[in-house]
Order: structure tokens, then sequence, then C-alpha cells
């Protein structure tokens, strides 16, 4: 199992700079890995094309929206951009693989919060640091999470679900891909809020938990609308709540975590645009600007909006601020449960 990193007091990971040098130096050269080299020119780029590093398998929500991405890019900076599918550990390979490749704007990635804001706080021995190995281009989009059962379990709403696990302790499980998942600490911090105790399944991936879900092995688990909606409609799951503000056009039917009375519950998935430190300013803000004319694009937002994701494209100083605010929340509620990094 990969281990997680210590932190002192004030939150910072002692040794992550000593670590990263080794590792981009001489660790690099045993690994046989490339030496980074010299930033190319910003005002050339791009001259080659350009590889959008994604740490899930192909066919997923997180690849399917970078894939949109790619060709959007294609077109606007007239290169090839090259999809690669770095899956395995929450994100954190392929953000290992692109915190050691040059700064010179031609490998990126495309990231959720997973290895970004989860695995730094559940992961011990991890080779990066998020704020200082990452350059932060901007945030792509994000979208809220639905709590769907197995149409066997008994509760259909939250505050059943409460009641039940109440009255169950110990006895009823969710699905999550991972414990460095967005999933996995809202079904934890719902267990803070609601002083209730269900036990974690982890899956290596939403596939293989939905299928579970919908044959009972697990009873329930948090999901983005475009993997949840047509299962729903189809009987094969129901909707218990969603963690948003308002309820979806598309589904009025399900109420807000806010209506069942947690307003702490509201959230999702979202995903991120991120370079190697050091990638040239000039680079990084050629490829916001591409992300934006992109999200702007119909194809683009027809595309998101089928999938209930909400555009977003801040600059690389709200998108830095925006992670930094996601890891000491879920800093707040790992250090309320106990969670111990592993």
């Amino acid at each position: 199992m990969v281990n997680a990193v210590s932190e002192d007091n004030d939150g910072t990971v002692p040794g992550r700079r000593r670590l990263m040098a080794g590792l981009l130096g001489g660790a690099a050269m045993a690994a046989g890995l490339p030496a980074r080299a010299a930033p190319a020119s910003a005002a050339r780029w791009p001259e080659q094309p350009i590889r959008l590093v994604v740490g899930y398998p192909p066919g997923g929500g997180t690849d399917t929206v970078a894939r949109l991405l790619a060709q959007q890019f294609a077109d606007s900076l007239g290169q090839q951009v090259v999809v690669e599918n770095r899956p395995g550990a929450s994100g954190t390979i392929a953000t290992q693989q692109v915190v050691r490749s040059a700064p010179d704007g031609y490998t990126l990635l495309f990231a959720t919060a997973s290895p970004l804001t989860g695995a730094p706080l559940t992961m011990k021995g991890l080779l990066y640091d998020p704020m200082t190995d990452l350059a932060p281009i901007t945030l792509v989009g994000n979208g809220p999470f639905i709590l769907v059962a197995n149409p066997a379990f008994p509760p259909n709403t939250l505050p059943e679900l409460v009641e039940y696990a109440r009255q169950h302790p110990g006895q009823v499980n969710y699905a999550s891909p991972g414990n460095s998942t967005a999933n996995y600490f809202f079904c934890e911090l719902l267990n803070l809020e609601a002083g209730i105790k269900t036990v974690n399944v982890p899956y290596k991936g939403s596939s293989a938990l939905v299928n579970d879900l919908i044959g009972g092995y697990v009873q329930y688990t948090l999901e983005t609308p475009g993997t949840t909606l047509p299962l729903i409609r189809q009987g094969k799951l129901k909707a218990l709540a969603i963690l948003h503000d308002q309820r979806l056009a598309k589904a009025p039917e399900i109420p807000t975590t806010i209506e069942a009375g947690y307003p702490q519950l509201v959230g999702g998935s979202w995903y991120g645009l991120l370079a190697p430190a050091g990638t040239p300013r000039p680079i990084i803000d050629k490829v916001q600007q591409a992300t934006v004319a992109a999200l702007k694009s119909p194809a683009m937002s027809t595309a998101l909006d089928e999938r209930d994701v909400l555009a977003q494209g801040n600059t690389p100083e709200q998108f830095r601020q925006f992670i930094d605010a996601e890891y000491r929340k879920w800093k707040d509620v790992t250090q309320r449960i106990g969670i111990q990094p592993q």
C-alpha cells in the first residue's frame, strides 16, 4: 500500500524539497528517467505534440472530460494533444510522472482532488508536494455528488439513512474509489456530522464500485450525476440526496443535502490542469487562456452540461488558493476522525 507523508504543525512536509531534489537528480538518473531540460522558448511554444497525463483508466468520467479538452486544445493551439492514461494509486502515479517531467509545457496533468488534496493526507512516502512541485493552471470544472444506494437498501432519504445507521452501528457499508478520494472524505464527513459509523469498502475505480453497488455487495456510495442518473432512471440505483445547494434541473425529484439538514455536505468532484513546477509563466498563461476558450466553445459547453459538470476556468492564483482551501478543509476532517496515513 502506498504510504503518507508526515507533517509539521504548520502543515508543511519536512524533507520534501530535499527528497524532490534527489528524485529529480541522481535518483531519476538511477531509475533511467530523463533529466529535466531547460524550458523551451515560450514565444515559440508549442512546437511539438503535448502530453495530457490522466491518472485514471480510459472511458471513465475524468478521462472523458480530459479528451474533450484535448480536442479543443488541438484545434486552438495547432498541435496534437495526446491523452496518456497512467492509472493507479488514486492518481498519484500520473502526478509523480508529471512532477518528474521537464517544465517546458509539453507535459500537463489533468487531475482530480485525489492526488492533490487527498493523497497528501492519507498516504505515507508521497514523493511530491502538490503545492510546491506543481504549477496550477486552472480549475477546469466541478460537479456535485449524488448519494445513491442499492434499491433493496431500506432507507430512501438521507435522514432515513442516518437513522438506519444509528440502529445498525458498524453494519452499514459504503463504497469509495479509495481512501484519498473526495467520495471517501464526504462519506466520512457525513459520519462525523451525523454521529454515525459506517464502514468504507475501497475499490480501485468507479466501474467495479458501481457494479457491486448494483449487485448489493455494498449499500451506498457517492458518485457523479453522469454516472448515476442513467442507472437511477433504469431502476438499478436509487437516489437519496444530492450534495448541492439546489436541485438538479435534470432530476428535480432528488432533494439536496441542505434540505435534509446537512449544509456541510455540499460538493463533489472537480478537475484541474497543472504543469511541472518551473514551467515558464508565459506558457502557463497560454494554456490557461486556451482552456478558458475551450470551456466557452459550444461543443465543450454542451458536453460538460450533459455530464452535469460546471465549467470554471479561473486564474492560476485562484486555482492555487482553491487547492489550498480544499487541503485545509480535509485536513481538519482527517484530524477529527483520527485517520492515520497508510
